[in-house]
């Protein structure tokens, strides 16, 4: 276990840590509302009324079909509808209580979750499927959870494939859409078996977020065909028996109930499963193969994917978006060196607009990603580009808004600013707008009226959860649409601005998506023979004909003027690609294409009756329903308290401890207790931490008593201490600082001494650095921090000053890819002479990678053998690839991911004392003594328990400095990240 180190260091990492999550979880000046139903309390905003009660009854509805295949259910699960952000998202938990996170807006036409209906029934379909996923706890359970309470859900602990595959299932089983009956997974499922590659991921790698295709899809895909197979072969009852069953037993044991209920093995079951998906899309691609089938070509690169192809009018320049193996979007645009080549030939491509998400700060979620960057569309002189990204508007609130870049300049700039503006296309004239307007479970069609000071308006408005999509103006006066009901169904319109007047146009093309204007017409996307395919319309918009016949998707898409190839999105088996159609094969697809059903459908024919008796049922709960002031006070009372055992920081013990924490469901007020005795110490130690959000200036309390020791066990520390701090916002400087202000009391007292002091403090952090997808390292940016604390002048209190500065940076432009340098400083100055006990001390491992707090690492030698008043670190650390393994056995709990490797050095000096522990002394040093390491490690990424991802790290470090000279030292670290 990590020593502890002096209290001053320690409550400065409470802090900024207390900070660094002090995300809002809403805006603090909205007022809320608190809708009680028989089985739900649904918390929204006051000014969203109507999506509280629509999403009330949905909630019903699903209690009432989920009942019929689940036997456990909680007596209320808390429901939040929280309209802070355009990402389609939500999530469940049981922990501290059942609640469900749900984010409102509608999902977009190039999303995994594109083919929905009643988009709200779905997601709370999906999310409340893992409220009742995780209730059981039977058998030796039951007294666990009475003893511990709700952190006992051994469901909790299933596999990631288990878990999201059932709520794909049942939110297709209970819907009248979902993923199971999509065509973006039917047609990715397609691609696989086309190439062969789909038997290629096993049940081991269908739990896993890997950064190669499918990526994060993995569990969702995989496990929601492993569900429809297990339901289809042994009964919808099957659901609620595994369920029960797993709920009683301990976790990671898991085959026992499959053999025991399936007649077989998961590996097994799903060995079963692969087998029917097959040979189920090898029917749908004979008959498809009964038409000539169109052979896109795929330009070579080394992007993840490369989706909404944009030609610009004069056909010169082709703008894509892109997505790397590390996660980052960018905005390429790919130049013609004259008007003959192709654009399949062309080499340049200018990065427009780079947008890493992984520096964004993370949030659970419970889906696929979904891309923050998705339109690109032209102004007509060729000479500028529109496109939309979500991005954080300020410190809550994350919101799509529309950018500009300027092809002459090579500038970009932000159009609008907190508008939820998505998905632009630019008038023949260049002076409007059109764009898909954003808010929970509604969309709207706007125009913004370019010039100095533009102007935007609602030209039309869906109903509630009809999502408008792809607006483009057809003429000056004229704006094509798609609009998707509830139902499912989806449609082309056309509004005339001068007239207001609505038209569906194209109605016997279903699923009509992402339109565009080109020189020969009208291109679009339309589900017409079961696969969404390329379709032209002419230019009066009175016929349409299919220019693609593909196997799996075809969805943006854009004509070269010059050369009339086809630039479009499609599915291929290593996600979504940027294709090319050449004229000869666009202008020959035949007019009549082979029809086919969802891959599934035959799984998924819900009788209306009884979808008629579950919405009957839910307006009778709504009937008992009643809203109230929402009240965060309820639901602070500890729900759980949580034990473990870990070594002892004296190595002659182990420390036990005791865990709990709360929170309210809009996280206004939220703590932790924490309670442990270290055996080897022979001491105890409490903490207890509370974090304010009620206002827009968050307060951040600690207050703890703390038993460690300074270099030997006989060097006994007692600290305690008390502090309170403010955190500003700091969003107007930086999306990346966080600023604590604050005062603070401590107390130490070791075998001889005790020491007070209190005064004020202050700390400045920033850090713009990320690690994300195949990267073993961050490969750029960085992060400082600089802190001040004065210890007043006071009878029987220690006076004096202390300031903490220090930083990071990590570069890799002229390396290897994913090879990264990282090099890091840090330092404490006190200008008084005081006791270095009072300073800080070195650390020989590293615990938390990539911290942007202070570390003061020094490996090789012992844990606290160099501590002083002043101190000053520095690292070096050269890190390097070794190996993907990307492998498991079946349904083991560990998975082997990756293997890394790093050279580190290490040098420290301080104005202190040096901890001989040969001739066990202490040794006075000064700042003109330095300490050096050097040495090498491996770092082995799993993840263990299905969801808890370790890494194992094993070094060797030679101390250049130690009492005997050169000495070298094996160090095993432990890290546990992203949990």
């Amino acid at each position: 276990m990590q020593k502890q180190l002096v209290s001053l260091l320690l409550t400065a990492l409470v802090f900024f840590s207390l900070s660094s999550h002090a995300q809002l979880e809403v805006p603090p000046e909205l007022e809320w509302k608190t809708l009680t139903t028989p089985h739900f309390q649904i918390i929204f905003n006051a000014r969203q009324q109507d999506l509280g009660l629509l999403y009330a009854e949905k909630l019903e509805k699903a209690y009432y079909e989920l009942r019929s295949y689940f036997h456990s259910l909680p007596e209320t699960t808390v429901v939040i509808i929280n309209d802070k952000t355009d990402v389609t998202n939500g999530y469940a938990t049981r922990i501290p209580y059942p609640h469900i996170m749900a984010y409102p807006v509608l999902p977009g036409p190039e999303e995994s979750l594109a083919d929905t209906g009643d988009w709200a029934f779905e997601l709370l379909a999906h999310e409340y499927t893992h409220i009742l996923n995780f209730e059981p706890a039977n058998g030796v359970m039951k007294p666990l959870r009475s003893i511990f309470g709700n952190i006992i859900a051994p469901n909790i602990l299933l596999p990631n494939w288990w878990k999201e595959g059932l709520a794909v299932e049942m939110e297709t089983r209970l819907g009248n859409h979902g993923r199971l009956r999509s065509f973006y997974q039917d047609s990715t499922i397609r691609a696989m078996v086309d190439d062969g590659s789909f038997y290629s991921y096993d049940i081991a790698e269908a739990n896993e977020m890997i950064p190669t295709w499918p990526e994060g899809m993995r569990p969702y895909l995989f496990g929601s065909l492993m569900w429809s197979q297990m339901l289809a072969d042994k009964g919808s009852e099957l659901a609620g028996t595994l369920n029960e069953r797993h709920g009683g037993r301990v976790p990671y044991f898991i085959e026992t109930p499959a053999r025991e209920h399936i007649g077989k093995s998961y590996p097994n079951e799903y060995n079963r499963m692969m087998e029917e998906t097959v040979l189920r899309a090898q029917e749908q691609m004979k008959t498809l193969r009964e038409a000539t089938v169109t052979s896109p070509v795929i330009p070579k690169n080394s992007f993840t994917s490369v989706s909404a192809p944009a030609i610009s009018p004069d056909g010169k320049h082709l703008a894509v978006v892109t997505e790397d193996d590390s996660n980052s979007r960018s905005v390429k645009m790919i130049t013609r060196e004259n008007d003959q080549q192709s654009f399949l030939d062309a080499k340049a491509a200018d990065t427009v607009e780079k947008f890493n998400e992984a520096f964004e700060p993370s949030t659970q979620r419970d889906g696929p990603p979904t891309g923050s960057i998705q339109r690109i569309s032209w102004f007509p002189d060729s000479q500028k580009i529109i496109y939309d990204k979500i991005d954080y508007t300020n410190r809550i609130e994350r919101y799509s808004d529309l950018y500009t870049y300027d092809l002459k300049t090579k500038k970009t700039a932000p159009l609008t600013k907190s508008l939820r503006a998505r998905e632009p296309s630019v008038s023949p004239q260049g002076d409007m707008v059109t764009f898909v307007k954003l808010e929970g479970g509604k969309t709207h069609l706007g125009l913004l009226k370019l010039g100095a000071k533009p102007s935007d308006e609602v030209l039309f408005s869906g109903e509630i959860q009809q999502r408008i999509s792809y607006p483009l103006f057809w003429d000056q006066d004229t704006i094509l649409f798609s609009l998707r009901k509830v139902d499912g169904s989806e449609q082309l319109y056309r509004f005339t601005i001068s007239s207001k007047n609505v038209q569906t146009i194209f109605t016997e093309y279903p699923n009509v998506r992402f339109a565009k204007k080109t020189s020969e017409g009208l291109l679009f996307t339309s589900s017409k023979n079961g696969v969404l395919n390329l379709y032209l319309a002419d230019h009066e918009l009175k016929k349409a004909r299919p220019v693609s016949h593909t196997l799996t998707a075809f969805f943006t898409g854009d004509i070269d003027p010059l050369r009339k190839e086809i630039y479009a999105t499609h599915m291929t088996s290593q996600g979504l690609k940027v294709a090319a159609i050449l004229p000869q094969d666009w202008q020959n697809t035949p007019s009549n294409l082979p029809e086919i059903k969802p891959l599934m459908a035959d799984r998924y024919q819900k009788p209306a009756a009884k979808n008629e008796e579950a919405l009957e049922a839910a307006r009778a709960a709504m009937n008992q329903s009643k809203i109230e002031d929402y009240s965060p006070y309820g639901y602070l009372w500890p729900q759980y308290w949580l034990p473990f055992i870990s070594g002892s920081s004296s190595e002659t013990g182990v420390v036990i401890t005791a865990q709990t924490s709360g929170f309210d469901p809009l996280k206004k007020h939220a703590y932790t207790l924490i309670g442990s005795w270290d055996t080897g110490l022979n001491r105890g130690s409490l903490e207890g931490t509370y974090l304010n959000q009620v206002t827009s200036l968050p307060i951040a309390a600690i207050g703890y008593k703390r038993s460690s020791y300074l270099g030997t066990t006989a060097n006994e520390l007692n600290d305690y201490g008390l502090a309170v701090a403010a955190l500003p916002d700091m969003f107007w400087a930086s999306r990346y600082a966080n600023l604590q202000i604050g005062w603070q009391y401590l107390e130490r007292s070791t075998p001889t001494t005790e020491t007070k002091r209190t005064g004020p403090f202050t700390m400045l952090n920033y850090a713009n650095y990320s690690k994300s997808g195949a990267q073993i390292s961050p490969e750029s940016g960085g992060g400082a921090y600089l802190g001040a604390y004065n210890y007043i002048e006071t009878d029987g209190y220690l006076s004096h000053s202390q300031f903490l500065a220090g930083g990071e940076i990590y570069f890799s432009s002229f390396l290897p890819k994913h090879n990264a340098i990282m090099l890091r400083l840090n330092g404490v100055y006190t200008p008084e002479k005081i006791a270095s006990i009072y300073g800080v001390s070195t650390e020989s491992l590293v615990f938390i990678p990539d911290s942007p707090l202070p570390q003061y690492i020094l490996r090789g030698y012992k844990r606290g053998q160099l501590f002083g008043r002043n101190l000053v670190s520095v690292n070096a650390e050269y890190r390097f690839p070794i190996k993907n393994i990307y492998a498991g056995s079946g349904t083991d709990p560990l998975f082997l991911r990756r293997i890394s490797g790093a050279l580190v050095a290490d040098g420290a000096a301080a104005d202190g004392l040096f901890v001989n522990d040969i001739e066990m002394v202490y040794e006075a040093v000064n700042m003109k003594r330095s300490f050096w390491s050097a040495g090498a490690e491996l770092k082995l990424e799993t993840t263990i328990g299905y969801v808890i991802p370790v890494s194992l790290v094993l070094g060797y470090y030679v101390a250049f400095n130690s009492p005997e000279g050169n000495e070298g030292t094996l160090g095993t670290t432990l890290q546990i990240t992203g949990f």
